[in-house]
């Protein structure tokens, strides 16, 4: 495949994820109330706030999985790219996600569904990379390397699920289970690499 094919895969797939992430901030309106009352008005957002940075940050780190995903690949085929496509429509629903979140916060109902959104983006990510290794698509991929389709990375799917059935008993543990995500990639990558040496 030629080096543009990969370019023009990327620019789509980065642009999917810039809106998405753009789209975020449009749930959050500017307060319609008198000057006196602002302030009030500006901390009644907190939590509207708070969700934005949650979802802000877990696209984010979608989109540098994706990119070094994309940047240690020689080659593709039909069904990564479909595994891509699938992903993309994942990113693209989380800006709904956080607003159904924001709009319900006590609402299990709300929080599962983003919570399955999570799960499905993290599971069609790790499924694009597993079989892009299984496939040959990676290039100087090292003997030991944990990045490609790891059990580490299996494991997040399996965090992001479980958050469903808790988010019913309470929405913030789940958010807070996404949020160890964040923290938790390098730590357990660095562990997982020096356990394989």
């Amino acid at each position: 495949m030629e080096r543009t094919d990969f370019g023009r895969i990327e620019a789509f797939s980065d642009g999917v994820m810039a809106v998405a992430i753009t789209l975020l901030v449009l749930a959050i309106e500017v307060p319609d109330v008198d000057p006196e009352q602002l302030g009030d008005a500006l901390r009644e957002l907190d939590s509207s706030l708070l969700a934005y940075i949650l979802t802000f940050a877990l696209i984010g780190r979608f989109w540098v999985i994706h990119h070094n995903l994309f940047a240690s690949l020689q080659s593709f085929d039909g069904l990564l790219m479909a595994l891509n496509l699938a992903f993309l429509m994942m990113i693209a629903l989380m800006p709904f996600g956080m607003d159904l979140v924001d709009s319900y916060p006590d609402e299990g109902i709300a929080t599962a569904v983003f919570a399955a959104m999570l799960a499905l983006a993290s599971l069609l990510h790790w499924g694009m990379t597993a079989h892009s290794a299984r496939s040959g698509f990676v290039k100087h991929r090292r003997p030991g390397d944990t990045q490609f389709g790891s059990a580490i990375a299996l494991g997040f799917v399996a965090l992001y699920a479980l958050s469903i059935p808790v988010a019913f008993a309470s929405a913030l543990v789940a958010q807070l289970m996404w949020a160890s995500t964040l923290l938790l990639r390098y730590p357990l990558r660095t562990l997982a690499e020096r356990v394989v040496r």
